[in-house]
């Protein structure tokens, strides 16, 4: 017996001395927020004050010290974040994640390949390259003078991050275009889509935005083929999914760093209760810890500003500074066309473009794998771009490749926008500064403190004569040639239109007279509709009326299809709790908010709708991929076909019978009701939407571990809203309720007075996950609370809680 209690004795002793030996070791990788620093690279002292939320508020006397510190604060909380990333745009996670991640390396490589990252950084200004050199050298300071551990997911991984270079910083935008590159998740798609049910019935439900709903520039406002064998065809649906698969591996590890989506909207002075402008922005994109976004305030003698970036962007995406606001949201920008090039049967190297064979420019690399050997890739380059599948490989395709032609090597300035908005003074600068913007496409909404407001739709758009680019082209005939850009002056803007507000939702810009083509696959109307409804419903608007419209949960498609669904069911035989659950839908007033039944009863009913609309035809390969990459298509289409009243999409290919719209409708509803008993039993009182639709935000790590996650992830948290709210709470229609993409970040900016300007963002400033700044935003940014958003030195010493001091040698 005493035996048996002195080796309990033991192994309580030796699991207390682990435990106490990984605490130790994970508190020794937190950073020193406090104390003095020497940095022989400082001109001047700098001041770094970081408030109860660990967010660096950075006071420096020039631009090249406060770069310098705002790169150091970016390494101390986000550097494996950073890296993530930095190997992403490298295509360089195979040496570090193994052999899973070759075919994404591959594939990364090969789309930078027709321009260098070092050719694009040789052609930024001197200013710019200035400040991006000084914000490098911040992060290689804190990586060579650290005095804790490197990050805990260096030490999983066994490695330690190389010295950082400038020409690093091109990749992250570099990263962030392809991030949020539509073409590559909906023109491979479309293609195959057609050869399974025929161009006629693909047009159909690849429309670009549902006919009769708002642009964003109103009425009235001026805003300066079949091309191959049917083989190639199926090759093409066949790879498309592939490539997809490259891209979704690679963003479990980096995170999402485009803006899928997001809504911004500005108030005039004269629809504004405070007689100056208010303006909102809230991006929405896949959540994730670390947060996508690092917020940062930059003080020098002649900058004040606050907000915003991807980690490691050098300059605020999204915010403020003492005379302008600006925010962001996604165009869906067509910025892309594939092109299917006829290849030499005798010399690979060669491709045919009107009649003639041209030679393609070859470059050999090599990718290292962890564990592994060396991969060596060969990039063949055409004069539209890389080859970037070999569809040539494919037996039944032999003869072909395909190329892509993106915008982003042609804009490598795109950079220079965020750095000059965050230096504006009035609109002027801002539109210019927006000018720049080209690699990605993105609608800027924006106001100064002269009380103007306006839009630019800043991107770099294609003249394509004669088609659109929504399929893989034919590369071989020279008549799906792009014949330069769009002129800056020519691209959709406006400034303090008579309505008195301008809002975005990642919806269509302009009316179909606008001669280019901007985007093939708009968002779906509803969160504009609903925004438009809302800034009209009174005469002037606060900020108090700007958190209430950030937080809207109301359901456009609900109260659009509940009335078309009991028209539908009218008549129709109904078991009890149909009948009741109908009644619920019938009586709701279609706030899908977290506690309440009926949004689980409407929600089930649509998951079926769109099941029973698409799947038959397209086949569960075609469906998920048509259906889980961009949800904006399959519910444009549904609106369409809704509207339409008809379409052959509503017939049951596997039954005898025509169905119509009523039968779909009907079908849907009960099938809905049947999956809610089964899932939640009988009693509809339990039918709770949040228990179904919730949110884990997750760590990369934290999915492939119960360890991993217990540490890392945050939640689950029972979740209101739905996929096209104002406040969305998105989730993938075909495979779970969890919530995937939220509005991670909030602003609101009063320009009476930005002391009541506000901020909150999905998670915290530190991805560390032993910080009390990991998470430490959650719970305000669930109840739709705020933390203020403040440029004033006198509102930054209130909330002192670490201060650090660097010095020049």
């Amino acid at each position: 017996m005493k035996v048996l209690k002195w080796i309990l004795g033991v192994v309580v002793v030796l699991v207390l001395v682990v435990i106490v030996f990984a605490y130790s070791f994970l508190k020794s990788t937190l950073p020193d927020y406090e104390g003095e620093l020497v940095a022989p690279e400082l001109k001047d002292k700098v001041e770094i004050i970081r408030d109860s939320y660990g967010m660096p508020h950075i006071y420096a006397q020039n631009d090249e010290d406060l770069y310098f510190a705002f790169g150091f604060c970016t390494a101390q909380d986000r550097l494996f974040q950073m890296e993530m990333i930095r190997r992403a745009s490298k295509g360089r996670l195979s040496e570090v994640l193994g052999e899973k991640l070759v075919h994404f390396d591959t594939l990364f490589r090969t789309i930078t390949a027709t321009k260098s990252m070092e050719d694009s950084y040789a052609e930024l200004s001197p200013e710019l390259k200035v400040a991006i050199e000084s914000f490098v050298k911040g992060i290689n300071y804190y990586q060579e003078n650290r005095k804790g551990r490197l990050p805990f997911e260096f030490t999983l991984l066994g490695y330690e991050p190389e010295p950082w270079k400038p020409v690093d910083i091109i990749g992250f935008y570099y990263y962030m275009s392809w991030d949020q590159n539509y073409p590559i998740k909906s023109e491979l798609t479309h293609a195959a889509i057609s050869e399974r049910v025929g161009a006629e019935m693909a047009n159909e439900i690849y429309i670009d935005f549902p006919p009769g709903y708002s642009t964003i520039i109103p009425k009235g406002e001026n805003p300066i083929a079949k091309f191959t064998s049917k083989a190639t065809e199926k090759a093409i649906a066949k790879k498309a999914l592939e490539i997809l698969k490259q891209i979704e591996t690679a963003r479990e590890i980096t995170g999402p760093v485009g803006i899928t989506a997001s809504n911004n909207w500005v108030v005039s002075p004269e629809k504004s209760e405070t007689g100056m402008a208010i303006f909102s922005n809230d991006p929405h994109l896949a959540v994730g810890v670390p947060s996508v976004w690092y917020e940062a305030h930059l003080v020098t003698p002649t900058m004040n500003v606050s907000g915003s970036t991807i980690p490691g962007g050098a300059s605020i995406i999204t915010g403020a500074n003492e005379h302008v606001a600006w925010g962001i949201t996604n165009i869906n920008a067509d910025d892309a066309d594939f092109y299917i090039e006829k290849i030499h049967p005798d010399d690979p190297y060669k491709y045919k473009y009107m009649g003639k064979w041209e030679e393609m420019i070859v470059k050999k690399d090599v990718i290292k794998v962890k564990d592994g050997e060396d991969v060596p890739i060969e990039i063949r380059i055409t004069r539209h771009g890389p080859i970037i599948d070999d569809v040539n490989k494919i037996e039944e395709a032999e003869g072909f490749s395909m190329s892509l032609k993106w915008t982003a090597p042609d804009f490598p300035n795109s950079i220079a926008g965020f750095y000059f908005a965050n230096k504006a003074k009035n609109i002027d600068d801002l539109e210019e500064a927006a000018g720049y913007h080209k690699c990605s496409g993105l609608n800027w909404v924006y106001a100064d403190d002269q009380g103007n407001i306006g839009f630019w739709l800043a991107m770099g758009i294609p003249i394509r004569n004669g088609f659109k680019g929504d399929v893989p082209l034919p590369g071989w005939d020279g008549k799906h040639e792009w014949n330069g850009y769009v002129p800056t002056e020519k691209q959709p803007h406006m400034r303090n239109p008579a309505q008195g507000w301008i809002a975005t939702a990642n919806n269509k810009t302009v009316g179909d007279d606008y001669p280019y083509t901007i985007a093939s696959n708009f968002a779906n109307p509803d969160r504009f509709t609903r925004i438009a409804e809302m800034l009209q419903e009174k005469e002037k608007l606060g900020v108090e009326d700007f958190k209430e419209m950030q937080a809207d949960y109301l359901v456009l498609l609900a109260r659009d299809w509940v009335p078309i669904l009991e028209n539908a069911i009218s008549g129709v035989e109904l078991t009890e709790s149909e009948s009741e659950a109908l009644s619920l839908l019938t009586d709701w007033d279609f706030v899908a908010n977290a506690d309440g039944v009926p949004p689980a009863v409407f929600h089930a009913f649509v998951n079926n709708l769109v099941e029973n609309t698409f799947k038959a035809r397209l086949g569960d390969e075609l469906y998920d991929l048509y259906v889980g990459k961009n949800k904006n298509i399959p519910f444009n289409a549904l609106r369409y076909l809704i509207d339409k009243g008809q379409s052959p999409w509503f017939d049951d290919p596997d039954t005898s019978e025509t169905e119509d719209l009523n039968a779909i409708f009907v079908k849907s509803f009960k099938e809905g009701v049947q999956y809610l008993e089964e899932e939640m039993g009988d009693n509809q009182d339990k039918w709770i939407w949040g228990k179904l639709h919730t949110l884990t935000i997750y760590h990369p790590f934290g999915k492939k571990s119960p360890l991993m996650g217990a540490l890392m992830n945050i939640g689950p948290f029972p979740m209101g809203g739905s996929i096209f709210t104002v406040s969305p709470t998105v989730y993938h229609v075909e495979k779970s309720w969890e919530v995937t993409d939220v509005a991670g970040l909030r602003h609101i900016i009063d320009f009476s007075d930005s002391k009541n300007s506000l901020r909150i963002m999905a998670g915290g400033v530190s991805g560390n996950f032993m910080s009390p700044h990991y998470d430490d935003q959650v719970d305000k940014w669930l109840k739709y609370e705020y933390r203020p958003f403040v440029l004033d030195r006198e509102s930054v010493e209130k909330d002192i809680k670490y201060t650090l001091i660097m010095k020049p040698e």
